[in-house]
């Protein structure tokens, strides 16, 4: 039994929960390894029933970005049901106000800073490694760097912009992916302390100099991103958007809301350039465990909030909602896990309940779904007789599930799950490429590959890849599978690209094709009006899969141990 006093359980408590070692729910905590492998059984509708009782409770809802199809069957049901919405970093639909940083106007600021330090820190040619993400917010933050960058330096620089999702894992591979096609990169800029952080480590496995490398980043949310700074090495700047604040000004925002008070489009939260010199203005460590905390009186006058910042709190002598739900993604990360930490804590000073969900799992399950009904519709496109390609990945997987039970066909691939998909099936001949197998994709690759494709014809390929964009083309993020990949293409008299909306409109690090050498393109229903009308115009047929709820075949992945893999297609 233990008997420490309330106030110590919940001091240890937020010190373990700091440090990474788990998180806090209402009336108790979990392991924070629940939330990075969750339980294999949870199923999503029992997830959507969990989310949609949310609102059966709650007066106000305050949303973060999460563009899966049940957060916004969520929110669709919340305006109905008249609760009023806060937006956390971008504005949603129907959303009351949202709440971030002014991320262009820090973006510029951040580029001018690298374009004036960068030339004397590196000693020479300036080479930027952005990895961003593809969310408004994130976008708004690149394009405010390049600006910045271009109105310092001018010319006699290069910028290459990745796709690095905000995760990771994700900004990891792809940052190690580019040091090897761009060895000369010296800046390294991330649009969240995780890009940039792992964007670092990739460059430390590449055997690169860190004194010849520049690290900067948006965001400076936990300790550790702080005690990097401080440490001296290459990380040298970072927009400090404080989640502390943002979190509080969530919380007055649907103090406002519940009230329907009038509140802007977009109320933007100070944020402040900060380097190691600076850091302790900002930030300063307390107690023996040197946890940092924010120097409230500096971050709260800052200048770069908006009026509508300061004038937030002015309902707090009003009656409080009883209750606010909170939908986050990603809860593992420092800046979310701070946000919600403080959104908990502030919304409990005042007297109201906090409700947290967790929206990441319905992503990964949604694009999940998606990737199945892609490779159902596509498998729907091999006849009797077809000699077919398929590539490796998630969706080309699906497909090959989808051929079990047919007979005249002949499969070459270098997908490793494919072989081990259809190696059995004595209506199916299958050929292996040859070459060395990637562990991150599970495919084989290199010249072997390339050189057996060269002597192989077939009807159709499906190929997939981490981009397609109009001016790029088809594009992936690592260079030998590239290669693979247009080979496979070359020895197609039909192409089809296999690509979930998601990767549509993406440039990845490296060109496999042109778009004219794509036939077809099978994707879900997320694709707009527009870009199918796009690439309709450039000659290419667009097949559309069935929507969630096709059937039950395409809303049940089959589970697979290459499910479990890092493979990313």
């Amino acid at each position: 039994m233990c008997h420490c006093s309330p106030v110590t359980a919940r001091r240890d408590l937020e010190r373990l929960e700091q440090q990474g070692l788990l998180l806090r729910t209402h009336g108790g905590a979990i392991s924070a390894n629940m939330m990075e492998h969750p339980p294999s059984t949870a199923h999503w509708h029992i997830a959507q029933e969990t989310r949609t009782a949310l609102l059966d409770r709650c007066d106000v809802l305050v949303a973060t970005p999460a563009e899966t199809l049940a957060t916004r069957l969520l929110l669709q049901r919340a305006l109905r049901n008249g609760i009023p919405i806060v937006a956390e970093s971008t504005i949603c639909e129907g959303a009351t106000t949202a709440i971030s940083i002014n991320d262009y106007r820090a973006g510029v600021e951040l580029g001018r800073w690298v374009g004036s330090h960068a030339p004397n820190l590196i000693g020479g040619a300036v080479k930027v490694l952005y990895v961003g993400a593809k969310r408004p917010n994130c976008e708004a933050r690149g394009r405010g760097f390049a600006e910045g960058l271009r109105s310092t330096l001018l010319t006699g620089y290069t910028l290459l912009q990745v796709d690095g999702e905000g995760l990771w894992h994700r900004a990891y591979q792809i940052a190690k992916d580019a040091f090897l096609v761009h060895p000369g990169i010296n800046v390294i800029c991330g649009v969240n302390d995780d890009s940039a952080l792992a964007a670092l480590e990739a460059y430390r496995t590449a055997g690169g100099d860190e004194r010849q490398l520049l690290v900067v980043s948006f965001g400076l949310e936990g300790d550790r991103a702080r005690d990097v700074l401080s440490s001296g090495g290459p990380f040298k700047a970072s927009i400090a958007m404080f989640p502390e604040v943002v979190g509080r000004a969530c919380v007055d925002a649907a103090i406002c809301a519940h009230h329907r008070c009038a509140l802007p489009r977009h109320i933007f939260t100070p944020y402040a350039l900060v380097t190691p010199d600076s850091l302790e203005q900002y930030y300063r460590r307390e107690g023996q465990d040197g946890v940092w905390s924010i120097n409230w009186p500096v971050v709260t006058h800052l200048p770069s909030a908006s009026t509508a910042y300061n004038l937030l709190g002015h309902c707090h002598e009003r009656p409080k909602p009883r209750r606010i739900g909170l939908v986050v993604i990603f809860s593992e990360h420092d800046w979310y896990r701070n946000v919600q930490r403080t959104v908990r804590t502030y919304a409990h000073s005042l007297g109201i309940h906090l409700e947290a969900v967790d929206a990441s799992q319905d992503a990964e399950q949604e694009i999940e779904i998606l990737k199945c009904s892609i490779g159902r519709a596509a498998a729907q496109l091999v006849k009797p007789g077809d000699i077919v390609i398929l590539d490796s990945g998630r969706t080309t997987s699906y497909l090959a599930q989808h051929l079990r039970g047919r007979q005249n066909i002949t499969v070459i691939t270098n997908s490793i799950p494919v072989l081990a998909e259809l190696g059995n099936e004595p209506g199916i001949t299958v050929v292996a490429t040859g070459g060395t197998v990637r562990r991150e994709s599970l495919a084989l690759s290199g010249p072997a590959a390339e050189a057996s494709l060269y002597e192989l014809r077939a009807d159709k390929a499906f190929v997939t890849g981490t981009g397609v964009s109009l001016d790029f083309g088809l594009s992936n993020t690592n260079i030998q599978e590239a290669a693979v990949k247009l080979m496979m293409l070359k020895a197609a008299r039909e192409a089809i690209l296999l690509a979930d909306h998601t990767k549509l409109g993406v440039e990845s690090l490296v060109k496999v094709a042109p778009l004219q050498m794509i036939h077809r393109l099978v994707t879900d229903a997320g694709i707009s009006p527009q870009l199918r009308w796009a690439f309709t115009e450039r000659g290419i047929e667009v097949t559309t899969a069935g929507d969630l709820t096709v059937d039950d075949e395409a809303v049940s992945p089959r589970p697979t141990d290459w499910a479990q893999s890092g493979m990313v297609r």
